[in-house]
């Protein structure tokens, strides 16, 4: 898929999964402060993050989708990393602030009202979250975006937490006031979960960890024709663009025309290989044995 057309389908996702959290977060809302429940009213809080998180990430989408210029040579694509790095930030807080509701409710032991428009609204927003939580990692998964899956994963959250809420619902009404702010501080964990899992997930990009396994290139330039040796294969990056950069070893006595178009074929390979955009930078060496050996720790094959 095309840079620009993969962008605007981010977008779009975005758009339409903000307008579906700020319903949920505000219907949530509404009922927690109507009937007093602090786990209503911390998963309402997490729903509106959720929504400002897609405003977050239509803003980095918006900066990463830039080309390349003197100061960027390799794009803006690790933009999309740090937005998600925001969006983690920003569930930590959330975690606070429910933490410290939480433990003044246990203190001050009040009894919320659940009412059956309680259930009602909880039930609906749960199958609205698990729809779209669903969607939303399916479209992450095909234009390979970090941004998307980073939001399904707390919009999956949402749905666990909305499950939570309406058991903890069904036990105030039973008479035990107390495990509202218990669940509150549950709803807090599973947030953090997810903040963990996000700062992860763009720590490995950003650190330049290796995306694609060295065998899996190395299997894939071998089947090319030409290729003598391949060595020094690395990769860096992350969902949505791949930098690969590697060495391979043609015969010495080839024209630059010949050694050129193998090295071609070897880029379009690894880029095929991958199943994504990627950038490959093949550095062609003659086989002699000088560059038929292991060099910068990497093992070398040779035919």
């Amino acid at each position: 898929m095309p840079r620009s057309s993969r962008t605007r389908s981010i977008k779009r996702t975005l758009v339409t999964v903000l307008v579906l959290n700020l319903t949920v977060a505000i219907a949530k809302l509404v009922v927690g402060f109507v009937s007093g429940s602090l786990s209503i009213l911390a998963d309402g809080l997490h729903s509106l993050l959720d929504a400002s998180a897609n405003i977050v990430g239509l803003v980095g989408m918006a900066i990463a989708a830039r080309p390349p210029d003197p100061d960027h040579p390799y794009g803006h694509r690790r933009f999309e990393a740090l937005t998600s790095l925001v969006i983690a930030g920003a569930l930590g807080l959330l975690v606070v602030q429910i933490l410290q509701d939480a433990w003044h409710r246990l203190q001050e032991r009040v009894q919320p009202e659940v009412t059956p428009l309680s259930f009602a609204v909880m039930l609906v927003t749960l199958f609205v979250n698990i729809g779209v939580s669903t969607w939303e990692r399916r479209r992450g998964r095909e234009l390979h975006s970090s941004i998307l899956s980073a939001d399904a994963k707390h919009t999956a959250a949402d749905a666990l937490v909305s499950l939570a809420v309406i058991g903890g619902l069904m036990a105030v009404r039973a008479g035990y006031a107390i495990v509202d702010p218990l669940l509150a501080i549950g709803i807090a964990g599973v947030i953090a979960w997810g903040a963990w899992t996000i700062i992860r997930d763009a720590a490995l990009t950003l650190s330049d960890a290796a995306v694609v396994p060295v065998e899996v290139i190395e299997h894939a330039v071998r089947g090319v024709p030409g290729v003598r040796g391949v060595h020094n294969i690395r990769t860096r990056g992350g969902d949505g663009l791949v930098w690969v950069d590697l060495h391979i070893q043609v015969d010495p006595e080839l024209s630059v025309r010949m050694a050129h178009e193998i090295a071609s074929e070897v880029a379009r390979t690894v880029e095929q290989t991958i199943g994504q955009a990627a950038d490959v930078t093949v550095h062609v060496e003659p086989a002699l044995p000088e560059h038929l050996r292991v060099t910068r720790g990497y093992r070398v094959w040779t035919e």
